[in-house]
């Protein structure tokens, strides 16, 4: 009794590490996706639009320059569309970011100030704007 007892208790365990490391590895696959999907902004979601797409979909080569073709077009004709209500858009995120912005202590504003500025910075170049008040590289 007291053998099988330890077996189980050994077992126990070997199934509560299988169990800790899966959590751990699907949680650090999950962010890495985020973080390479959302960091890059638009093209690196076009790109996921495009592999899932054609992993789904088995597209051939064609279709899938036709496929990208047509989402660039997409990408550019929404970014038009928005530019109307940007300034809208801009002051929703704007006061939002103040909201959290006051949540915060004052130890971890700067980190979040910064954190907001890189964000915001890695966006507009990826949508091909420029933040408001400054002139686009190739303008100068």
């Amino acid at each position: 009794m007291k053998r099988l007892k330890g077996i189980l208790i050994v077992v126990l365990i070997f199934l509560c590490g299988v169990f800790v490391g899966a959590t751990l590895g699907g949680t650090a696959a999950l962010m890495d996706l985020v973080n390479r999907t959302f960091r890059g902004g638009p093209p690196n979601i076009r790109k996921l639009l495009i592999q899932r797409a054609k992993h789904d979909l088995k597209l051939d080569e064609d279709q899938n320059h036709q496929f990208w073709q047509i989402i660039n077009d997409a990408g550019t004709e929404l970014r038009d569309a928005t530019k109307p209500v940007r300034p809208q858009i801009d002051a929703v995120l704007e006061k939002a970011t103040q909201r959290m912005r006051e949540v915060l202590r004052e130890s971890q504003r700067p980190r979040f100030d910064s954190f907001v500025k890189e964000s915001r910075k890695r966006w507009l170049e990826a949508m091909g704007d420029t933040p408001p008040g400054e002139e686009r590289a190739e303008a100068k």
